[in-house]
């Protein structure tokens, strides 16, 4: 199952839903980050919607509501178990401090500042690095959730990250480094230029056949071997996944 952040935005204005929307798939883009956005105009649905599921990872509330306070409504989704992240939005600091006392992660000021936000979100993300390739490029610094990717590919001093969002990032580095970092029984490696995640392969014939149709090179002296592998593997997350439900 593919990790998604769950995020929701719970402003009566619609244009400042539309803002922090924009901002969210901005930060985003180059992230691979696996991401759903939902937008509440009024907290009373929202309320609703965390007594029923407490889906949501992240929570941008607005301080100042239709009815009641947005510190109110924390309230009452820390009283119900809420343990995500909740961040108030508003046009004033009057209650900053008293943020606090319902855990929050943030307090953004109106008008946006992207440079903030962005801010926020680095900090509200670091515990999902764990599971993640950092990349370094020339001025910034990359984090691909392993649940995002579905292959990587050789070819000569350079390595392809495919991932699920269609997305190709190239590092330059050797498959083994990349394999002894992953260090994760997903990722199997089949051939001297492929490292695969079995997640999201559909079949094994003389080759993988993935989710999306691609097909991935399996070494053909280590077929055998190979196959076990994979049918270990998915017998092992079957029975984890009747085991947890």
């Amino acid at each position: 199952m593919k990790d998604i952040l769950e995020i929701a935005i719970c402003d009566d204005s619609s244009f400042d839903r539309f803002v922090i929307s924009e901002m969210i798939d901005d930060y985003f883009k180059d992230k691979s980050f696996l991401y759903n956005v939902t937008e509440y105009g009024n907290e009373l649905t929202l309320i609703d919607d965390i007594e029923e599921s407490n889906k949501y990872d992240i929570i941008f509330l607005d301080i100042y509501l239709n009815k009641i306070l947005g510190i109110e409504v924390a309230k009452k989704f820390r009283a119900g178990g809420f343990n995500g992240k909740i961040v108030f939005l508003s046009a004033s600091d009057k209650y900053a401090v008293e943020s606090y006392d319902v855990d929050a992660s943030g307090y953004l000021l109106k008008p946006h500042n992207y440079a903030k936000f962005c801010s926020v979100m680095d900090r509200l993300l670091t515990g999902r690095r764990k599971n993640m390739m950092v990349i370094k490029k020339r001025s910034s610094i990359e984090y691909i959730p392993y649940d995002s990717i579905r292959y990587i590919e050789s070819s000569n001093t350079k390595c392809m990250i495919h991932c699920s969002d269609g997305k190709i990032h190239t590092i330059y580095t050797r498959l083994d480094l990349i394999q002894e970092e992953l260090d994760d029984r997903r990722f199997l490696r089949c051939h001297r230029s492929y490292l695969v995640n079995l997640n999201y392969v559909k079949c094994l014939h003389e080759s993988f056949i993935m989710d999306n149709d691609e097909l991935v090179l399996i070494k053909k002296k280590s077929i055998k071997q190979i196959k076990q592998e994979y049918l270990e593997y998915n017998s092992n997350s079957v029975l984890k996944e009747l085991v947890t439900k």
